[in-house]
Parts: structure tokens; C-alpha cells; sequence
């Protein structure tokens, strides 16, 4: 199975693997750059590499397989959200990582990938001509709302409505109603009060701090605020790296997370902005190409399921860092610090290289 087949090299998606790995090395010198930032750089550094190798190796593994282990990889996920709540880590107020030595394990990235796997095999075995019903639906939301509701007990509201968009933009490539399609946006519009009623002091002040964060610009504001200055700094060339003062002064929060687009726009200014969000471009087009050649259901809904995760990441990230968004906490793919997500990150655009060598050979 993991037998290299040279004459497949020649049908590799080179532009693919190097974007992913050229966007991955500017996030190293970006995270580097940040204030403290040498040891989160170097930790990123043996992420990427391992990342680097598993996209190699699932690469090399026929889709098929991933099918047939959907859902072991699906319960292995489960389980370790539940261990989450008995053993997780604490930190700033929620339960998300796994602590073993001095590596942390966030299971919730992984989620999103075990949803699209799974999801892709249901509606792959069980194909239909006409739009899926309510009943047909309930296996598949299901799947999703379980870890979901572990996620956002974590809590980890970011994450939660990224699995459930991966989800539904699956769920309607795959045909459903418009009637119900109508039903469901009357029903969250209805519920909205009661889920506002639910959310967690910081999360409203997330969302107030998105809608007007110059009314608070000491408290739930400071975030947007200080990242539209970092970035409206750079101008068009950029002060340079480790020139960035909004980073080097620590006034910009969580700097080699959340806030690492603001960095590099403040270093490198439009310039910059534009030569990234050019690669990210790059990764979604080829992403897009593999899905369209696909030669069957589930390859097809996988490739849907892995560029709604990386586009996900990469406009709710830099929507939020341009205050468009609200602060959710969603990590930008292949450049923010993160073990998890960048495995994971890796991992998917494998799936999307073995896809793609599975339809031209």
C-alpha cells in the first residue's frame, strides 16, 4: 500500500505540493519574527517536516482504503474529544488539548477532516438520483452534531462552525431539497435569541467587539483594532522583517496564532498580502482541478469537503484580522503555529494529491 510507483511521479501535482510547502516555510520565517518567537518557529519547523512526510505517505494511499477506515478514523477522533474533557489542558479558560510530555494534541482539527471522510463514504454507498429528505439526512447530521456539541463544550466556537460548514457544503453538493433548504435557514433564524442566550461572556464580547470595536477599544475591541493598525502599517512594501512594531512592542495579541496574517501584513505590506494570497489562490485552483477530474463519489465529495476546510480557514482568518469577521479563533492553514493543524493541513492536501494521481492513472 505504501509501495512508490515511479511511473506515477510523472502525474504528481507539483504545484499543489510545493504552494502548500512554500506558504508553509513563509509562516516559519513570519512566526519566527514575532516577539519570543524562535522556539514556537523551531517547534513549527518539525511540524512541518512530519506534516511534510504523512502528505507523502497518504499520497501514495489509495482513496479507496481511506473509504474502507472512514469510520475508525471517525471514532478514534470521537474518542479523543471525550478524553478531552477528563484529561485535557486548560488553558485561557478551555479544555481543547491533550497534554503527552511536551507535545499538545488538539482532536478538534482533526474532526474536520473525520467528518469529510465519513460523510463523502455515506453518500457515496448510498447514491440517489433525487434529492435527499429529512429522513435520509438524519445519519449524516448526526456524524456531525456529535463532536460538534463536544467542541463547543469545550469550548471552542471557532472550530464548531467550521466542521459544520465543511459539513453542509458536502450535504448540498450532494442534493437536498430547496424546501428544506428553506426550513432549516428559518429554523436558525428562529433559534438565533436562544443561541445568543448560550454563548459565553468573551464569545458576545467577540461579536460586539466585531460589530463596533472602537467602543471598546481597551476590552473586547482591542484585538480587531490593534490588528487593522498592524496591517494599515505595512502600507505597500512593508517595514521589514522584525521591523513590525505592532509585533516587536507585543501590542498585537496572540501573534503566532490567531493574528499571524496581521504580522506578515505589517512585515510585508500589500505587496506581500498579495504574493500569499496569490498561493493560497494557487492551492484552492489545483485543489479545484483535482476535484473536477475525480472518477467517483466519494473522491469527489472528499476534494469539496477538503477545500471548503482550507477555504474556511484562509477568509474567516484573514476576514478577522481585517475586522470583516469576527475573532472566532480559526487558525490560518499551513502558516499559523499549531501541531494539529498543520498535520492535519498536510494530511488533507495528501488525500487531494492521492485523488489526484488515483484519476490519471
Amino acid at each position: 500500500m505504501f509501495q512508490i510507483d515511479r511511473k506515477k511521479l510523472r502525474y504528481f501535482d507539483y504545484t499543489l505540493f510545493l504552494s502548500a510547502i512554500a506558504i508553509s516555510i513563509l509562516g516559519i520565517i513570519t512566526i519566527y519574527s514575532t516577539a519570543n518567537g524562535a522556539i514556537f518557529a523551531k517547534r513549527q519547523v518539525v511540524w512541518v517536516i512530519l506534516g511534510i512526510v504523512g502528505m507523502l505517505i497518504v499520497a501514495n494511499i489509495d482513496p479507496r482504503h481511506i473509504k474502507r477506515n472512514a469510520w475508525i478514523f471517525y471514532l478514534v477522533v470521537l474518542v479523543l474529544l471525550i478524553f478531552v474533557f477528563a484529561r485535557g489542558m486548560l488553558s485561557h479558560g478551555a479544555k481543547r488539548w491533550i497534554a503527552i510530555s511536551f507535545i499538545h494534541i488538539q482532536p478538534s482539527e482533526f474532526v474536520k477532516i473525520a467528518v469529510v471522510f465519513l460523510l463523502a463514504a455515506y453518500f457515496d454507498e448510498n447514491p440517489k438520483t433525487e434529492p435527499y429528505t429529512m429522513k435520509e439526512l438524519l445519519y449524516p447530521m448526526v456524524v456531525v452534531l456529535l463532536p460538534v456539541v463536544l467542541i463547543i463544550k469545550q469550548p471552542d466556537l471557532g472550530t464548531a462552525i467550521a466542521v459544520l460548514v465543511i459539513a453542509l457544503s458536502m450535504i448540498l453538493i450532494s442534493g437536498v431539497k430547496k424546501s428544506l433548504v428553506v426550513k432549516a435557514t428559518i429554523a436558525a433564524l428562529v433559534f438565533m435569541p436562544f443561541m445568543w442566550s448560550k454563548l459565553k461572556p468573551y464569545q458576545k464580547d467577540r461579536i460586539m467587539g466585531f460589530l463596533d470595536p472602537y467602543s471598546a477599544p481597551t476590552t473586547y475591541g482591542y484585538n480587531t483594532i490593534q490588528s487593522e493598525i498592524a496591517i494599515g502599517s505595512g502600507g505597500l512594501w512593508g517595514k521589514g522583517l522584525h521591523h513590525a512594531t505592532q509585533t516587536q512592542l507585543s501590542f498585537l495579541p496572540e501573534s503566532h496564532t490567531d493574528f499571524i496574517f496581521s504580522v506578515f501584513s505589517e512585515q510585508w505590506g500589500f505587496v506581500g498580502c498579495f504574493f500569499v494570497i496569490g498561493l493560497y489562490l494557487v492551492l484552492l485552483y489545483r485543489a479545484f482541478v483535482i476535484a473536477k477530474s475525480a472518477e467517483n463519489d466519494f473522491d469527489r465529495l472528499v476534494c469539496v469537503g477538503i477545500i471548503t476546510y482550507l477555504w474556511i480557514s484562509i477568509v474567516f482568518n484573514m476576514g478577522m484580522t481585517l475586522g470583516l469577521l469576527p475573532v472566532v479563533g480559526i487558525p490560518l492553514v499551513f502558516f499559523s503555529y499549531g501541531g494539529s493543524s498543520t498535520i492535519t493541513a498536510f494530511f488533507a492536501v495528501g488525500v487531494l494529491l492521492s485523488v489526484g494521481l488515483r484519476s490519471k492513472t
